[in-house]
């Protein structure tokens, strides 16, 4: 049986550097378990839900102002408004989670796997892995003719090719700030916290069930899609243990939906953002193989994508010594 050695890794900084440990809730697993929940969930929709709630009170404004319904409807589904929205309402995800780690737990902010000497690297090395994984699904879907790529708009209304490019490149700003806010809440902040009084096994899957259902109310959602979200948490989990930080799955989490969705022209978790793609995809295989509509996220394609991602990790971190036979020291619970 193999162990974690999480003195090898960045979860250890929580126990170095923080001034609140959670030890008096952390005997008490499902309770210990539901808290963390509802801290991330907190921390995550009451800023949020301000960010929107302002948004809300400038269209109405704009709405009052122009004294027309039909000008705040075509505002809302604009792709520079979906741009806003998403750098915002993720943004302050990022700041919200700062502000709590700084001020209540009172320990540096890059103690969540910030640390890092070669920061742009990793960056660069998570992005061609996300690009690899999502060209591999590609591939594989015209090869069986299980997707086409078409010339009229079905998703990417607001431009494809070339005319798309501006708009392609502005949500991948978007997209760096989202990817990067889920992963600070799930393997910047839960994970080290669980953690701290369960084996880091036991984080792992806690927080990665906690990533899946984070998205249980996207459009199209189903099973496959869910199982598939929790295997993409256990593989972030394991790519940021074996990368010593978080700056690569950062990219990685990114550029995975943005390539997606935005170069590619397939849906991301049910929807893509901004309606502007390099190309435009349809897939007409079975939905249980290619996701539909909920896109690729969706489909036993990328089942099987994450689970070999996630055995090549596992030998990785083995090769590393990060995950060993030897039973760490210290006596965590399960």
């Amino acid at each position: 049986m193999y162990y974690f050695r999480k003195e090898k890794t960045y979860l250890e900084q929580f126990n170095k550097t923080t001034k609140r440990s959670y030890d008096k809730i952390g005997s008490k697993k499902y309770i210990f378990w539901l808290i963390i929940y509802l801290i991330s969930l907190a921390i995550q929709l009451i800023p949020t839900a301000v960010i929107t709630f302002i948004i809300g009170i400038i269209l109405a404004i704009i709405a009052f102002a122009t004294s027309s319904i039909n000008n705040l409807l075509a505002i809302e589904s604009s792709p520079f408004f979906q741009w806003i929205s998403l750098t915002l309402s993720t943004g302050i995800v990022i700041l919200s989670f700062f502000i709590y780690i700084k001020l209540i737990e009172k320990r540096p902010f890059s103690s969540i796997g910030l640390k890092s000497n070669e920061k742009l690297k990793k960056y660069l090395i998570g992005s061609s892995v996300a690009i690899a994984m999502q060209l591999f699904y590609f591939i594989v879907v015209l090869l069986f003719g299980w997707a086409e790529v078409v010339s009229e708009p079905i998703h990417a209304t607001a431009g494809t090719g070339t005319s798309a490019i501006s708009l392609v490149l502005l949500f991948l700003i978007g997209f760096m700030v989202q990817g990067a806010s889920e992963e600070v809440v799930v393997r910047g902040w839960m994970m080290p916290v669980l953690s701290r009084h369960y084996k880091v096994s036991t984080a792992i899957i806690i927080s990665s069930v906690f990533f899946g259902l984070l998205h249980i109310l996207n459009p199209n959602v189903n099973l496959l899609s869910i199982v598939n979200l929790i295997l993409y948490g256990i593989f972030a989990a394991l790519y940021s243990l074996n990368d010593e930080g978080l700056w690569g799955i950062f990219a990685q989490h990114s550029i995975w939906n943005w390539f997606m969705g935005n170069v590619l022209g397939l849906p991301v978790s049910g929807t893509i953002m901004g309606k502007a793609s390099i190309i435009e995809t349809k897939l007409t295989g079975p939905t249980w193989i290619t996701g539909g509509a909920f896109g690729p996220e969706g489909g036993i394609i990328v089942t099987l994508i994450l689970s070999a991602s996630i055995l090549i990790l596992i030998r990785q971190l083995i090769k590393k010594g990060i995950l060993s036979r030897q039973s760490p020291h210290i006596e965590v619970k399960q």
